[in-house]
């Protein structure tokens, strides 16, 4: 009997992380993604209409996020250096190194994708898109992103490796859907089209990040209806925000 329940005790303390490789992909969402739609909104704040207030807001968003990526960075050195301690022989591991300052991600050559999805909407838009439409598309996808990336370094804990599920950006979401739905009053037809092309596309490229049951502990977590909610506040209707089957 007391060995039943130790063993059930030392189930239920066996706590889990998010693995390296889920953390790298946060790393690259955030620094392919997040942070150049940031910027994006903050250089051009004429096409977006931005306050005084809005310009700060947006500065102090991406900051923040510089900073998540940072403490991503040293969690994701920590998790593989965990995991080689564990199990010194496993080469796969070892093999891709830590996330560097240059931005490379251990994917082997394969980004995530959700990265992978955004620059070939870059490369498609070339030389021929104009700037505003390229600055529109690319906070159509950070508008997805905050949707889907968390913030694992927020959870309420002292240890830099994490066993809670992370947090939604709430705040982040509040501030685009403030930002985007007095621009959204002022767009034309084709202004309009370019932000719903780039939110589809967004979609559907983080469908594969919708937790199911028994789900690994993600850090990139996509909710399709609670961006399906966003639009409609923003004044966009009904979109087709893509969730896995």
């Amino acid at each position: 009997m007391t060995s039943a329940l130790s063993t059930r005790a030392s189930r239920r303390s066996v706590r889990k992380f998010p693995e390296p490789a889920a953390i790298a992909e946060a790393v690259a969402i955030e620094e392919a993604i997040v942070l150049p739609g940031y910027r994006a909104l903050g250089t051009n704040p004429a096409v977006f209409g931005l306050t005084n207030h809005d310009f700060h807001q947006v500065g102090e968003a991406w900051r923040r996020h510089r900073a998540i990526v940072e403490r991503l960075r040293r969690m994701y050195s920590d998790a593989v250096a965990a995991e080689l301690s564990a199990t010194p022989r496993r080469e796969a591991v070892a093999a891709p190194g830590a996330v560097g300052r240059s931005g490379q991600a251990p994917f082997a050559g394969a980004w995530p994708q959700p990265v992978q999805a955004y620059r070939s909407m870059q490369t498609r838009q070339g030389a021929q898109a104009s700037t505003e439409s390229k600055v529109i598309a690319a906070v159509g996808f950070l508008l997805v992103a905050m949707h889907a990336v968390t913030d694992p370094t927020n959870c309420g804990t002292s240890s830099p490796s994490l066993n809670l599920v992370p947090p939604p950006l709430h705040r982040d979401r509040a501030l685009l859907e403030d930002v985007l739905s007095r621009a959204v009053e002022s767009f034309d037809a084709a202004r309009r089209s370019v932000l719903l092309a780039a939110i589809g596309e967004a979609g559907e490229s983080f469908e594969p990040y919708v937790p199911g049951p028994g789900s690994k502990l993600w850090v990139v977590r996509y909710n399709p209806h609670s961006l399906r909610t966003a639009c409609r506040t923003i004044g966009l209707g009904d979109i087709e925000a893509r969730s896995a089957s």
